[in-house]
């Protein structure tokens, strides 16, 4: 069964044309009434603002961002916004072969860990203030899309990480759930909750 395999792949590689990269798009996302907003594309990762349409200005990580599945706006942030790759077929862009079949099967491999190992939801980037009532402090996070996380409290900063749907933030380590716009943190074995809102407009 394996030798059968071995043969499709090797017969799958041969004479396949080059395959050109798919080209991009331009979208529309707002937030009206500074309030969260998220617009579903395919981004494969790649997004530019392209013209700005808001007199807010329009800061990445700050008040608009993106994942895979589509670019998030907060805070008055509108703008029009390119997403996926640039078209055309060139040397970069055309891929033929065997190395389809290696680079498309090590990429649904790799997809598929990420998907199950987790990430920051888009949701979940950015800066966001809320109140410690077990330590009585003001807290502030920055969440990064790759998952870092630096906050401050009780006039001391510390260091963190998001995994998937738990927050570590300092010395605590935290359950996550969303919530408007924002998010709750549990404290795992407390009853601490801690309501997250993204830092300088929106509400729930």
């Amino acid at each position: 069964m394996r030798q059968r395999f071995i043969a499709i792949a090797c017969l799958l590689s041969i004479g396949l044309p080059a395959v050109p990269a798919r080209a991009d798009q331009t979208i529309t996302c707002e937030s009206r009434h500074f309030r969260y907003s998220y617009c579903r594309a395919d981004t494969d990762n790649r997004v530019t603002l392209f013209r700005q349409r808001s007199s807010t200005r329009c800061r990445l990580w700050d008040n608009w961002g993106y994942d895979s599945r589509g670019v998030w706006v907060d805070r008055g942030c509108a703008a029009e916004f390119r997403v996926g790759r640039d078209g055309g077929v060139g040397k970069e862009a055309a891929i033929a072969g065997a190395a389809v079949a290696g680079i498309a099967i090590a990429a649904a491999m790799a997809a598929n860990k990420n998907h199950h190992d987790g990430g920051v939801p888009s949701w979940g980037i950015g800066t966001f203030r809320g109140y410690d009532e077990q330590e009585r402090a003001d807290v502030e996070l920055t969440i990064q899309p790759g998952g870092s996380v630096t906050g401050f409290a009780a006039g001391s900063s510390f260091t963190g990480r998001w995994e998937s749907d738990s927050l570590q933030a300092g010395r605590k380590r935290f359950r996550v759930e969303r919530s408007g716009n924002g998010f709750v943190a549990t404290e795992t074995g407390s009853n601490n909750r801690i309501f997250f809102r993204r830092s300088g407009g929106g509400g729930y």
